[in-house]
């Protein structure tokens, strides 16, 4: 009865909205609306904006479910966690970055509470049709592969150089700032690989968090965007979003 219950009301609390995702110089396409599901807890609220994937598209609706979402767990039990202790996840939304016909660009962001309250992202980028991740290197040859590994692995160290005397005001300076440069220097192709998203301008890149949350506000910005037409010289025959 107590598992009805939470879907009862998890079922009164969703309301819908279209939400429209962006494509590279033409007309968006409807593939993504919003469910918002609301959280309570004693006098705590917030809510959870989630991507519903049309039913038109039924593989990539596998790839973004919400045990997909969620790491394995349902809805219902997210919003039964929250209703318990106002902690796990607590907050949820999301933008689609890029959209056409065959591919989407979506960014998902969290917000957690446990022991102390974070923020975590999820990238993806899928093929709409599969609903099986999309490469970087579907549109990029080998050359423009090294091309975005040197130069972003430049740019995260330039961040870090420019960023030095801020972190090295810190008590535990010295250390932060070797664990922030040895991560760079020790980054490998294959990083690039699983957090990107296409967007209107560019190739958006990042990695994942190096530091620990405690001195997270002392790490350069992660995310870097190239430009398609820096891009272009690399473009493979077949590329779906490259023009």
């Amino acid at each position: 009865m107590k598992y009805l219950k939470i879907i009862f009301v998890v079922s009164l609390n969703c309301c819908f909205s279209v939400f429209y995702g962006h494509s590279q110089g033409k007309p968006s396409q409807y593939i993504i609306s919003t469910q918002s599901v609301a959280l309570n807890y004693k006098d705590q609220s917030d809510t959870l904006h989630l991507p519903l994937v049309s039913d038109k598209y039924p593989e990539l609706k596998k790839a973004l479910s919400y045990e997909r979402i969620f790491d394995g767990k349902s809805l219902a039990d997210v919003v039964k966690n929250y209703n318990a202790c106002g902690c796990g996840v607590t907050a949820l939304n999301y933008a689609v970055t890029f959209e056409n016909n065959d591919v989407i660009s979506i960014e998902l962001y969290y917000e957690t509470m446990g022991a102390y309250p974070d923020s975590e992202e999820q990238w993806f980028t899928l093929n709409i049709h599969t609903g099986q991740l999309y490469p970087v290197s579907n549109e990029i040859n080998s050359a423009g592969m090294k091309w975005l590994f040197e130069n972003y692995k430049a740019t995260l160290k330039k961040r870090i150089q420019d960023n030095k005397e801020d972190i090295m005001n810190n008590d535990d300076g010295a250390n932060i700032y070797k664990e922030l440069d040895d991560a760079i220097n020790n980054l490998q192709s294959d990083e690039l690989l699983k957090k990107y998203v296409f967007t209107e301008k560019g190739i958006e890149l990042s990695i994942e968090r190096i530091l620990p949350h405690v001195v997270a506000n002392l790490e350069p910005d992660d995310d870097w965007i190239v430009p398609y037409s820096k891009l272009k010289s690399f473009k493979r025959t077949g590329a779906a979003v490259l023009k």
